[in-house]
């Protein structure tokens, strides 16, 4: 018996390496269909000349429950695929050469569908009567990373003759892609053309990306994914703003490995393959569900207004955010469109006033449809990065970041032991440069010790540190968001610069603007920040001041989750 995983690598630059939305989500489907779809597909081609030729793969890929004629051991399967998640395919065979045929059909089938795309599979013999399952995958999973780290790149020819370059890989151009809304067809070499091709609609029909997440998260026929970044909400001359969120769950590997210890002999194989197809499945299914509540929170956010579809929230009398949904031929364009999503880590794109309430409405949603998987039987949490960039900053370094905001969120939950769900944010609006580190010692701190921002945060209360924590955040948005804030911009600006300067320049602000009024009180605890701004080595205020025109909240959530 044979076991063997697949896994993909140079995944980051393969799907966020260009500032077109189009090819981006094209990439995405192709890596989905690397490890989910086409494995099916060379599984069931290297058993077609076997008898019984069987596979426990179901119509629709999915996978057969547990019984008799379900079984590789018992010889009534030659092919048992343990699960398919979180970007990996873990298949058995009963025979090597047909191990082989497996890997030879999906590499081929990548080579020619998704140019580019570097596939990595790793497979082990095992004995299923006496070898344990859970040791062998570990030593399979062990050899799979270090093909990856010991993996000789291929250097593409880079063209004979004369050639022209891709406009987005700067690779040989091999073909012309056709532009959207209005834009011009460009240059593109086989792997762009391969991205399109899945992410451009044909023959005025939905593209087969679409097809893929319409599926999964299904929209009301009145709206439309938008399939360019300035279909996301842009409002020419005023705003020009995207957020990109990364969420991860927290501690996965973990339970996986916890599964793993609660099978450690070989007559507890069929229960551990049992467990891991489960709970696979289970955490699979509650991020599709957590994603699709999140969308479901945003469309009872739009409302109509003399004709148009718009978000609104109203800051004051004279003012309010607005944003207003772009009209396709067949519905709106909603300012949300998810890249990578059917695991328990989920990247996607939005208006940037919409990135921070999008990310926790995903991270409560998600704590909320996994409850009983995590441990003890409690529910699971994530970490979040939210990335507000300009709508043409370069894709591949937002990414970058957003994953960089979302392991600072990680190390912190971390070090401080918290049991919840944790986010951190960046405003990345110029081209400065360096780790998000650099960037805060740059430009959030004070001194020697004092730090302007309290980021990153816990979702709800924050039982280690109390000033690291949204509500905290949140309150102060609420505050400068009134109307004795919000339309005296002189008086925020001036608060915000006396906050870079300390605690005697806030005092100067109170009696000029203030009439020595104290601020307002985001914290009980913190009774230093009404009259100085500063107490313990942090700002109460100066998160909260950048938030006040970037921050929408979706409705239902402002005085509710959002504010625990």
């Amino acid at each position: 018996m044979w076991l063997v995983v697949v896994d993909t690598t140079q995944i980051q630059p393969y799907i966020f390496g260009s500032n077109r939305l189009r090819e981006n989500v094209g990439a995405s489907y192709l890596v989905d269909a690397a490890t989910r779809t086409w494995a099916f597909d060379a599984v069931r081609e290297a058993v077609k000349d076997a008898a019984p030729g069987k596979t426990n793969i179901e119509p629709g890929n999915m996978l057969r429950d547990d019984a008799p004629d379900a079984r590789i051991e018992n010889g009534r399967l030659n092919a048992e695929v343990l699960y398919a998640g979180g970007g990996n395919f873990v298949v058995l065979f009963d025979d090597e050469n047909r191990a082989k045929a497996f890997q030879s059909a999906l590499s081929r089938r990548v080579l020619e569908e998704a140019p580019g795309l570097q596939l990595v599979i790793a497979h082990q013999e095992m004995n299923w009567r006496e070898d344990v399952l859970s040791k062998k995958l570990n030593e399979v999973f062990h050899l799979l990373t270090k093909q990856k780290r010991k993996r000789t790149w291929s250097a593409p020819l880079l063209g004979l003759s004369v050639t022209a370059a891709c406009r987005s890989t700067g690779l040989p151009a091999t073909g012309l892609a056709l532009g959207i809304g209005g834009e011009p067809g460009y240059l593109a070499s086989d792997e762009i053309l391969a991205k399109v091709a899945i992410a451009r609609p044909q023959h005025g029909e939905t593209s087969e990306a679409d097809r893929r997440l319409q599926k999964t998260i299904p929209l009301a026929a009145a709206y439309r994914y938008p399939a360019d970044f300035d279909d996301m909400g842009a409002t020419t001359g005023e705003y020009s703003h995207i957020a990109v969120v990364h969420a991860d769950g927290n501690n996965m590997g973990q339970r996986f490995r916890e599964i793993g210890k609660e099978c450690t002999t070989a007559r507890q194989n069929r229960e551990l393959v049992l467990k891991l197809r489960a709970y696979s499945i289970k955490v699979e299914d509650a991020a599709k569900q957590a994603l699709k509540a999140t969308l479901d929170k945003l469309v009872v956010s739009i409302i109509d207004e003399n004709g148009e579809k718009v978000i609104v929230h109203q800051l004051s009398r004279n003012r309010s955010i607005q944003i207003k949904l772009k009209k396709g031929k067949n519905g709106h364009y909603l300012p949300f469109r998810p890249i990578v999503f059917g695991g328990d880590d989920v990247t996607f794109v939005c208006d940037g006033r919409l990135g921070l309430s999008l990310a926790i409405a995903y991270m409560r949603e998600f704590e909320q449809q996994t409850a009983g998987l995590g441990k003890d039987g409690g529910n699971l949490t994530a970490c979040a990065g939210v990335a507000i960039i300009k709508s043409h900053y370069p894709f591949a370094r937002a990414y970058t970041l957003a994953e960089e905001l979302t392991r600072s969120a990680k190390s912190y939950r971390k070090k401080k032991e918290i049991a919840g769900s944790c986010l951190d944010w960046h405003f990345a609006l110029s081209g400065l440069g360096g780790s998000i580190k650099e960037i805060r010692n740059r430009e959030y701190k004070v001194g020697e010790e004092d730090w302007l921002t309290v980021r990153p945060v816990t979702l709800d209360d924050n039982p280690e540190q109390g000033q690291h924590a949204w509500p905290v955040v949140w309150r102060g948005i609420k505050a400068f968001q009134k109307e004795d804030w919000v339309d005296r911009r002189n008086k925020i600006k001036a608060l915000r610069d006396a906050l870079r300067e300390g605690a005697e320049a806030v005092k100067r602000f109170r009696t000029a603007f203030n009439n020595t009024d104290p601020l307002p009180t985001v914290m009980s605890e913190m009774q230093d920040w009404p009259l100085s701004g500063w107490q313990s080595h942090y700002c109460g205020y100066f998160d909260a001041i950048e938030l006040v025109d970037w921050f929408i909240p979706l409705k239902g959530e402002a005085d509710a989750t959002l504010a625990t």
